[in-house]
């Protein structure tokens, strides 16, 4: 059974390694992502309580939306980086096995 796995082994060796490089990319752009996309969330949750009490709602609605566009990015980044490292620990249990 080796031996049939073995072409298939040597063929994930290249693909764990694009897989590692990008999940190890992943990691670092979303920690300096979450920071940055962190302090825009703080400044428009400012702006929105400042708009709030100026009762201009329409835009309060406005600067909501962004805050949870905001939200899904750091979501979504999360998931895509999640996985990847699961694709990377999957190839190399194939590979080890």
């Amino acid at each position: 059974m080796w031996l049939i796995k073995l072409p298939f082994k040597i063929l994930a060796l290249p693909l764990m390694l694009v897989m590692g490089t990008i999940t190890v990319l992943g990691k670092f752009t979303h920690g300096i992502a979450a920071f940055v996309i962190g302090l825009g969330m703080f400044f428009l949750f400012i702006c929105g309580v400042i708009t709030a009490f100026q009762g201009n709602w329409p835009m309060v609605g406005v600067l909501f939306v962004l805050e949870v566009v905001c939200f899904a990015a750091m979501l979504a980044m999360t998931v895509l980086v999640e996985l990847a490292e699961e694709a990377t620990g999957s190839l190399m249990g194939f590979i080890f096995s």
